[in-house]
């Protein structure tokens, strides 16, 4: 699981490394960092770090031991990587039902639609979705299309 973590550090040498300890100590594992040592703030140093923590368990022991060395946490919070994925949709269906259908996770980008004479629709659906969710998310998006009775194209691999 990622997380990003902003810490306010005092300007003065050694402290990066102690803030780093206790990530280190919790199975931390630093994917990014940027010290902004040219930006400090009333003597105050940000550092944005982007760590991968086992578990949430573990990320909150990094939090409690950075709070008792005394290290400001300006910001903390779970990375949930996304995922874009274009779908096509066939058949006698209204696509606002899909869209307005209120499935958890989904957020719609764009969607493009053809009207045919008889009345079936194609549509180019382009939604984001949490990397975990996928499935679940195009699972429960079939079972709306199907309802109408219409046709989904997961893209390839899903």
């Amino acid at each position: 699981m990622k997380f990003s973590l902003t810490l306010a550090l005092p300007d003065k040498p050694g402290q990066l490394l102690r803030a780093l300890e206790p990530i280190a100590k919790n199975g931390g594992n630093i994917i990014s960092i940027i010290h902004e040592r040219d930006k400090p703030i009333e003597g105050y140093v940000p550092v944005s770090l982007v760590v991968d923590f086992l578990s949430h368990q573990s990320f909150r022991k990094t939090i409690e031991d950075l709070m008792n060395l005394g290290i400001t946490i300006m910001k903390s919070e779970e990375v949930i990587e996304r995922l874009r994925l274009t779908l096509i949709l066939v058949g006698n269906m209204d696509p606002r039902r899909v869209i307005e259908s209120g499935i958890e996770e989904m957020h719609v980008i764009n969607i493009e639609m053809t009207r045919s004479i008889l009345g079936e629709v194609s549509a180019r659906l382009e939604i984001e979705v949490p990397v975990d969710s996928v499935e679940k998310v195009i699972h429960e998006l079939k079972r709306v299309v199907v309802e109408q009775g219409a046709m989904l194209i997961p893209p390839i691999g899903i």
